[in-house]
């Protein structure tokens, strides 16, 4: 497990400010820290002076959403989804696990797309890398339990062939979720549902 990255208080303030339900994550083990460090991390390797600026999608007119504002509706439509499942079938979900995963599914977005004026595009090594990852791979770097990589390295399993595909039901309900999210942003734009190709 690497633990060197020395997350200032700055850059905690700005992620726990921006991403706040971050602080439900419960520090057994550290995870929160790491979820934290994670996206310091990534942050770092980015051109972002403020991890608001991120986007969240590729576009061409600049109505892109934000990766800050994506975050946010994915972990709280998990939340919501993973409560409803625990209820209805009365199963116990890692809530820590799966609200991990789900502030970090689409941290490699930080590094894989760029803004250029008004178009989002993927950057350098948007082209080389597939999305999810990277991500997953730092997440793996810093010491994330193997649950927390599998929900990043597999949340888009559903339109990416030959991803890895969800290990258990947290990762199974983030993918989802954060497909609806994707789904419903594109058609409150006055888009439509995405098809993908």
């Amino acid at each position: 497990m690497e633990r060197n990255l020395s997350v200032t208080a700055e850059e905690r303030r700005v992620v726990v400010n921006q991403l706040p339900l971050i602080r439900q994550i419960s520090n057994e083990e550290h995870l929160r820290d790491m979820v934290i460090e994670t996206w310091v991390r990534v942050w770092r390797e980015s051109g972002y002076r403020d991890i608001s600026e991120a986007p969240n999608v590729r576009t061409e007119q600049g109505d892109d959403d934000s990766l800050v504002r994506h975050t946010n509706a994915v972990v709280r439509m998990v939340k919501a989804a993973a409560k409803e499942i625990q209820q209805v079938y009365g199963m116990n979900l890692n809530y820590d696990v799966l609200l991990a995963g789900a502030f970090l599914h689409d941290i490699d977005k930080l590094v894989v797309l760029q803004r250029k004026g008004n178009l989002v595009e993927f950057s350098e090594l948007g082209h080389k890398v597939s999305h999810g990852d990277y991500g997953a791979r730092v997440a793996e770097q810093i010491g994330l339990p193997p649950e927390v990589v599998n929900i990043i390295a597999s949340h888009n399993y559903i339109i990416r062939p030959g991803a890895p595909v969800p290990v258990t039901i947290e990762a199974a309900l983030l993918a989802y979720c954060d497909m609806a999210a994707f789904q419903a942003f594109h058609v409150m734009t006055g888009k439509g549902v995405y098809k993908f190709s």
